[in-house]
């Protein structure tokens, strides 16, 4: 695994790698997360494999913008009005599925989390790839990292993106897809502050 730095010519090698269907790890505004092109089957099995998560496991998608995200799943009412508040930043939302190919690429059934991140790395990369496969870097089950020295596991990746320590925590996940928004689970942002905007 090649290492580079949060950088222009640093995320410009990240994006390179993503588009040419390989598996990168990269610095978000809560831990390190590993990704790839989520329409690429062949690099989303990848990270199954690294990981050593379980097919029936959906992973999660990170998207450049609310607009990016309304490309791929439905933002009714409740999510538009989430994301507006919290993204970007440490707010997955679980939202019904909008694109055919994204589900069989990465084998999911009507529903998809998706977050809009912060931070300058995941930023850049996204700029260009628009979407990434943003799960936490770390062997399923283990403790998420925030420091890159401390990624195990991974070595099968094709570019790690070091950004230095992270702040650290999950992402708060609400789930929207029914008729009232249910918090899976608390994270970064308080279970307060969405009771507030939901």
């Amino acid at each position: 695994m090649k290492c580079v730095p949060c950088s222009s010519a640093g995320a410009s090698e990240a994006i390179q790698a993503v588009k040419g269907g390989g598996v990168v790890v990269y610095p978000t505004d809560t831990v390190y997360g590993i990704g790839c092109d989520p329409y690429n089957s062949k690099a989303v099995a990848r990270i199954f494999q690294i990981k050593r998560r379980s097919p029936t496991m959906p992973l999660p998608v990170l998207a450049r913008s609310t607009e990016d995200v309304a490309g791929i799943a439905v933002l009714g009412n409740a999510a538009a009005r989430l994301g507006s508040v919290f993204w970007p930043g440490g707010l997955t939302l679980i939202l019904e599925l909008a694109d055919d190919r994204l589900g069989r690429s990465m084998n999911l059934d009507r529903r998809v989390a998706v977050r809009v991140p912060s931070g300058e790395c995941v930023e850049q990369i996204l700029l260009e790839c628009r979407y990434l496969v943003g799960t936490s870097a770390n062997t399923s089950g283990e403790p998420s990292v925030r420091d890159p020295f401390q990624i195990r596991g991974m070595e099968r990746c094709d570019i790690l993106v070091d950004g230095g320590m992270t702040p650290g925590g999950e992402s708060t996940i609400v789930d929207v897809t029914g008729s009232v928004p249910r918090i899976v689970r608390d994270g970064v942002i308080p279970h307060q502050r969405i009771l507030e905007e939901i």
